[in-house]
């Protein structure tokens, strides 16, 4: 999958150095690496299936956004880094590839009482709202968006008329990555690695009891 790679927000290993010293998986496998290989490719499989859903909804956890407006805004993709080592050294890794591009503030739960309100209303974190003022709602060439009028520096007030522009909340990208410290993302972060380890460990340890007595 072609992507920018500064829209890659993690790398989750599964296996190889990376993954022995993050959370020790391979020595579950003992000698035993062909039910240990074979556990490792399925239970992969079922995080790749499991981690964009989970993205979206760890996401949501913290922010106050529709579903419908994260759709096809974080892909999952897959790679290895190889070692001198051999194919044994190989660390195979899920990565998480999130648009850079800011969302418009009404996917927030955006909101406006009219014109004779202070302003729109939205809240970005879960259980938060703010008002915008001199925000209005309206549609224009067919996008409906929270929007506001240009500021007046000489008036020291809005525009009556003129030029207004689309208000938007962060991006996907900044949702999740935690770069600028926001406590909101680093936590949403957190619990979606924890997701992943779960999950993985958990599908992992069911596949080597499955393949171990398929072969037993």
């Amino acid at each position: 999958m072609a992507s920018n790679r500064n829209n890659n927000l993690l790398k989750y290993y599964v296996s190889g150095r990376r993954a022995k010293g993050f959370h020790g998986l391979t020595d579950l496998a003992g000698e035993v690496l062909n039910r240990y290989d074979m556990s490792v490719q399925r239970a992969f499989v079922g995080l790749q299936r499991r981690a964009g859903p989970a993205t979206a909804q760890e996401v949501r956890a913290s922010y106050n956004i529709r579903a419908s407006a994260l759709r096809g805004k974080y892909r999952v993709g897959t790679g290895e880094r190889g070692y001198s080592t051999g194919k044994r050294g190989r660390d195979d890794f899920l990565s998480i590839w999130a648009s850079t591009r800011q969302i418009s503030l009404i996917e927030f739960g955006g909101r406006w009482a009219g014109r004779k309100s202070r302003g729109a209303t939205a809240g970005i974190g879960v259980g938060e709202s703010k008002t915008y003022d001199g925000a209005f709602i309206a549609t224009i060439k067919g996008r409906r968006a929270i929007r506001v009028r240009s500021w007046d520096r000489a008036q020291q007030k809005r525009h009556g008329r003129g030029p207004v522009r689309i208000l938007r909340g962060p991006s996907p990208f900044e949702m999740l990555s935690g770069a600028d410290g926001n406590s909101r993302a680093l936590e949403a972060r957190r619990r979606l690695i924890e997701r992943f380890h779960t999950t993985y460990l958990t599908e992992l340890r069911r596949q080597w009891r499955v393949n171990g007595s398929s072969n037993g």
